[in-house]
């Protein structure tokens, strides 16, 4: 079996090229945008602000849909997770793409923000992975009671999609 691998310079069983991480499919996308809703869901309900976070998801290399865990990444000013470099959409493009070459174990990575959209509040939130990026507007409106403002529910979108060599 050596000799074979010494022929062609690969094991055999390594067939995922330069790939840190697998492909990210539909059920990783949609339960980290439905795991990620009901806690910021509850800190609007609070009436807390987002400025502008940054979150890495592990993902489990197996079974599409399983969250292993999620890290927070502190925004510290004048580094890669600086709320202010991060509201640029260049420059989040450039610390997104970094985060996902270095060697970690996070294989999509979240920036979360609130911002105004036509005069009206929104939560947005990025997704990237090595396959693409996806967003999501989600409203934020008035609410009654306890809660001061409501987080309205949205579908995410393709952003772009990443040409990977």
């Amino acid at each position: 079996m050596a000799q074979l691998d010494d022929l062609f310079g690969a094991p055999l069983h390594e067939h995922r090229g330069a790939r840190q991480h697998r492909f990210m499919e539909s059920a990783d996308i949609n339960i980290v945008f439905r795991e990620l809703f009901r806690p910021l869901q509850a800190n609007v309900r609070r009436g807390m602000t987002i400025e502008g976070q940054l979150y890495g998801i592990e993902m489990d290399p197996c079974i599409p849909g399983e969250l292993l865990g999620s890290t927070w990444i502190a925004p510290v000013a004048g580094t890669a997770s600086d709320p202010e470099r991060l509201a640029d959409d260049t420059q989040r493009r450039t610390v997104l793409a970094q985060l996902l070459s270095d060697p970690r174990p996070e294989a999509l990575f979240v920036y979360v923000c609130e911002r105004k959209i036509k005069r009206r509040a929104v939560l947005y939130v990025e997704l990237a992975c090595e396959d693409g990026q996806y967003a999501a507007e989600f409203p934020i409106r008035s609410a009654r009671g306890w809660h001061h403002r409501e987080l309205v529910e949205a579908p995410y979108r393709r952003l772009a999609p990443r040409a990977l060599a």
